[in-house]
Parts: C-alpha cells; sequence; structure tokens
C-alpha cells in the first residue's frame, strides 16, 4: 500500500499488507457511539464524565477507552477497547507503528447518507444520524449506493494516535492500582486537592480531575438502544450534575474535597479547609448556591436535596 492510505477497519476484511503508515476508520463493530446535548464547554469535561454516559453499553470485563469531539450542537463520544483494536490489526496484517491515525466512521455521517458497499456482505450507511454496518441482505434490491464515494478524499479530524490510546490503557491500570491501595488505607473518599487559579475554567479543570479518579461518582444515565434516537437526559441527573459543579466551585489549594455522596434524594459533600477564614469563606459561597451547610472546627459540611 502507498504512504497515507486509508482503510475501513471491519471483521470480515481480508488481511492485507502495509509496507507504509496507514489511516484507519474504525467500523461501529469496534466502536460504541453516543450523542448528547450536554451544557459542557470544554471538550476536557465531557471526556471526564463519558465512563459514566457509557454504563449501561459496555461490557463490564473489558477496559475502555473514550473519544471525545464537538459535533455541531452536540458532544459525540466513542468508547473502544484499544487492545481488541491492536490485537484484530494484527491479525490482518497491520503493524502497530504503521497505524499513523485512528478514525471513526461516524465521522463520515453526512457523507454515508447514501449507503457504500464496504464488502460483499456488508454495508456502511448512516441512518438517523448514526453510521450504521448493516448486512448486505437486508438491504432493498434497488438500493443506491455511492459509487463516487472515495475514503481517500474525506476529509477527517479529531483522530486519534494508537500510541497513546495504550498509553491511555496503561495509566487507567496504574490508576486502578493506585485507588484500591488507598481503599486498603481506609482513605477512599481522601483527594488531595489541586491549587488552583480563581479562573472558571480552572475550577472547572478542578472538577475534571475529581472525576478521572472517582468515575463512580459521575450520573449515570439510563439510555434506549444506541441505534434508537436517544431521549433527553433525565432531569434528576442534570440536577445532579449542577450540583456537583456547584460543589467543585468551593475547592481551592486551601479547601480540599475530603468526602463526597450521591444517592437519589441529596448530594452531600465534605470540605476540610486551611483555617477558619477559609472555612467561613466555603459555608458563604455555599449558602449563595442555597446549600445547606454545617460546620466542626475546619471542616466544612454542605448538601442539599434533589
Amino acid at each position: 500500500m502507498d504512504k497515507n492510505n486509508r482503510l475501513f477497519i471491519h471483521r470480515n476484511m481480508k488481511p492485507v499488507t502495509v509496507l507504509n503508515s496507514v489511516e484507519i476508520i474504525l467500523t461501529p463493530q469496534f466502536y460504541t457511539f453516543l450523542r448528547e446535548n450536554l451544557e459542557i464547554r470544554f471538550a476536557y469535561q465531557a471526556k471526564q464524565i463519558a465512563q459514566s454516559l457509557f454504563d449501561d453499553y459496555l461490557d463490564g470485563s473489558k477496559s475502555y477507552q473514550y473519544h471525545v469531539y464537538k459535533c455541531q450542537n452536540d458532544w459525540c463520544f466513542f468508547a473502544y477497547n484499544i487492545e481488541e483494536i491492536d490485537s484484530f490489526l494484527e491479525s490482518i496484517g497491520i503493524e502497530r507503528h504503521r497505524v499513523s491515525k485512528i478514525y471513526f466512521a461516524q465521522q463520515l455521517e453526512e457523507q454515508l447518507i447514501e449507503p457504500i458497499k464496504l464488502s460483499d456482505t456488508q454495508v456502511l450507511q448512516t441512518i438517523d444520524g448514526t453510521v450504521t454496518l448493516i448486512p448486505s441482505k437486508l438491504m432493498k434490491a434497488n438500493t443506491t449506493y455511492n459509487r463516487a464515494f472515495s475514503i481517500e478524499e474525506q476529509k477527517l479530524t479529531s483522530g486519534i494516535s494508537m500510541g497513546a490510546s495504550l498509553d491511555s490503557f496503561i495509566s487507567l491500570k496504574e490508576t486502578i492500582i493506585l485507588s484500591s491501595l488507598f481503599l486498603i488505607l481506609g482513605t477512599v473518599f481522601i483527594i488531595e486537592g489541586s491549587r488552583i487559579k480563581s479562573s472558571i475554567s480552572t475550577n472547572e479543570e478542578t472538577l475534571s480531575k475529581l472525576f478521572e479518579q472517582y468515575p463512580k461518582y459521575t450520573s449515570l444515565r439510563l439510555r434506549e438502544n444506541i441505534l434508537s434516537k436517544y431521549k433527553p437526559i433525565d432531569k434528576n441527573e442534570r440536577i445532579k450534575r449542577q450540583y456537583v459543579q456547584d460543589i467543585s466551585k468551593l475547592l481551592s489549594g486551601e479547601s480540599q474535597l475530603e468526602d463526597l455522596e450521591l444517592t437519589p434524594k441529596i448530594v452531600k459533600a465534605t470540605i476540610k479547609t486551611a483555617n477558619s477564614n477559609i472555612a467561613n469563606q466555603v459555608k458563604r459561597n455555599a449558602k449563595a448556591k442555597k446549600f445547606k451547610t454545617s460546620d466542626n472546627a475546619l471542616t466544612v459540611k454542605v448538601e442539599k436535596k434533589l
């Protein structure tokens, strides 16, 4: 194959010979896709809550990586298992170091409204805004295929690299091990506060780090089948997410989160402060957000009912 060639990757493809770098486009067999309309400003924020969005759809025995990008007014989320992809590529003759970039077929949503043939048995087409792999035998006899489609001519952005994804997988395992050690020591709920600046963006980054360390605290959402149209996010979960964001803004280099409790009826947090002035400031800010507060020495407890 020539340099910078592209390939659709699907499970029924035949082995190939790759001598130079290649960009691969994963079909839906290798990822799970969700489109969400969320009031989030930054991609790193969206990525931190990705795990909670996919909880109802993924195999709990596997480890997943997540990719997200802005798609018009929504956010497009992808969950994938990089080890599974790596193993499959090796089985068809594509070495890991040959892969220069990985893209998702969903990124060709508009270009695949008219179906294309991937093989004699499979078709790729956008259905209700989602790129879907369809058995050829399910297509109507008079279906018109886009024979002019050229994978090389498509403009693709927001790709991922094989190396970065594998590194991410390793880091995740290390994080799990570290979390287990903290659990044994009885300090599962203790998070060392990161010093933040006064800007809103830095506060939001602190929240993202919190969710990354303790993903179980991100809200779970029930969804219908991923190929159907997605229903609006449950109002209660939206409120819960907002409360957690409000709590994150109470944190600073001198006020650290010690405990966070989310239940269907209440959100509670315990914040340890450096001195009485900081404790009073946390209480004032919490009351401004209509949280119920209580304190014991330099520890401030805040809560709000859902």
